[in-house]
């Protein structure tokens, strides 16, 4: 149907069914516009109410920066001394029995000093490695280096032979 059979059956329909039509156009147009328009209001909106419940967040309430931060301090290793009781500690609290604790050598590691001590015990499996992860959770300076680990004869203890270092930054204590 081409256009100017359109525009003579619209002149040749009534009036009221012309206004009809008419309406029944403006109302498809309308809502296909509205359904077109809705979704975007409807995250603005949403954006809108995010936007303010970040400005309301005490964080953004101040008009003051926040403080820097402090630089980090040096980490400093603990004591042969101080080691040796703080392993001794752990090792009673999860069942290990320490026979020996020696310092050892003391050096220079891709720019940090080095402590070095060595621990004979004997304990179970599990108490040993609740021993050990005591030590790493305890004493964030300090990491196994070696561990041998053999049965004790004729008993279910394990004599276990551990090399513990202590990494330090800082200056001697």
């Amino acid at each position: 149907m081409s256009l100017s059979n359109f525009q003579r059956s619209l002149a040749a329909m009534p009036a009221r069914q012309l206004n009809l039509v008419a309406v029944g156009a403006v109302a498809i147009v309308a809502a296909l516009a509205l359904s077109a328009l809705r979704a975007p209001l409807s995250n603005l909106r949403a954006q809108g109410a995010r936007l303010a419940a970040l400005k309301a967040a005490p964080q953004f309430a101040s008009s003051t920066p926040p403080a820097p931060a402090a630089p980090p301090r040096p980490v400093v290793m603990p004591t042969p001394l101080a080691l040796i009781a703080a392993v001794s500690a752990s090792a009673r609290a999860a069942g290990v029995t320490v026979a020996s604790a020696v310092p050892g050598a003391q050096n220079t590691v891709a720019g940090l000093r080095r402590q070095t001590l060595d621990v004979e015990a004997s304990g179970g499996y599990g108490a040993i490695l609740d021993w050990i992860a005591a030590i790493e959770a305890k004493q964030p300076a300090v990491g196994v280096v070696r561990l041998e680990l053999k049965p004790a004869p004729d008993q279910p203890r394990r004599q276990v032979h551990l090399q513990l270092a202590a990494y330090s930054t800082g200056s001697q204590p």
